[in-house]
């Protein structure tokens, strides 16, 4: 009886550790997790590591903790915007590290982007975004690279309801252009808004995939035009987008081929 007892009180103490990450709104450290559950921190320790190996939560490379890719696909009523923003975040910084410039992590929300997640760039100036705030999919790259998974009827019946406002002299304000544009952009795998949606501003995203290759959100790198080249993204900026993105996706449960 014993044994029995230990093993439980093993799973409860397991379940106090997963209570605490999810109710965090960011990735918890050790010293946080052993604070709030009142464990040891060998034992909190050792039951992290039994998690992750069973992918229950994921260790970043900061040391911090979130929950595992295999809760994520068990749940059923996972709160997407808010573990995806999780997940993404230290991929986000990475970028922002690289570029300079401001990254974005948006989801498409009634056929309009919808803005999760932002990482500024640290440039006096630079572009942002209000988070939560939704913006068209014709006019900016990260609209485009959310209906890289869509068909040609899809898109089309977006255009349809949203409209396509002629925001600048170089907007695409015809289904026809748009659709010439995303045939360009699924060939080369980013979607570029070239001064689209506002004049001072070029724009390069890239889709994330989950685990059975839909395209669920994407990351945008956002720089003033006269900064953010058309050559510098064409020449440096889009191969390190693709690769952070893929790997964001293989974090999903996405096996690359």
């Amino acid at each position: 009886m014993q044994s029995n007892y230990l093993e439980v009180q093993s799973l409860q103490r397991a379940f106090d550790i997963l209570e605490v990450i999810s109710n965090s709104s960011r990735p918890v450290n050790l010293k946080t997790l052993t604070e709030a559950t009142g464990l040891a921190k060998s034992t909190v320790y050792r039951l992290l590591n039994n998690l992750e190996s069973r992918d229950y939560v994921r260790c970043n490379p900061d040391g911090t903790y979130q929950l595992g890719l295999k809760l994520l696909l068990m749940s059923q009523r996972v709160d997407q915007k808010f573990e995806l923003k999780n997940l993404a975040r230290p991929f986000l910084k990475k970028l922002n590290d690289i570029t300079k410039e401001t990254v974005f992590l948006g989801i498409l929300e009634k056929n309009k982007v919808l803005y999760v997640d932002m990482v500024e760039s640290p440039h006096p100036v630079r572009l942002v975004a209000k988070i939560g705030t939704t913006n068209h999919v014709h006019c900016t790259s990260l609209g485009k690279a959310l209906l890289m998974g869509h068909s040609e009827e899809a898109i089309l019946d977006i255009l349809n309801d949203q409209g396509m406002e002629n925001r600048t002299e170089f907007t695409l304000v015809t289904p026809e252009a748009f659709l010439k544009d995303m045939e360009l952009t699924r060939k080369r795998g980013y979607a570029l808004d070239n001064r689209e949606s506002e004049d001072e501003c070029r724009c390069i995203g890239a889709p994330i995939y989950d685990y059975k290759g839909k395209v669920i959100a994407a990351v945008s790198i956002s720089g003033p035009h006269s900064r953010f080249t058309l050559e510098l993204i064409e020449k440096e900026v889009a191969e390190k987008l693709i690769i952070i993105t893929g790997q964001i996706s293989n974090s999903l449960g996405l096996i690359s081929k």
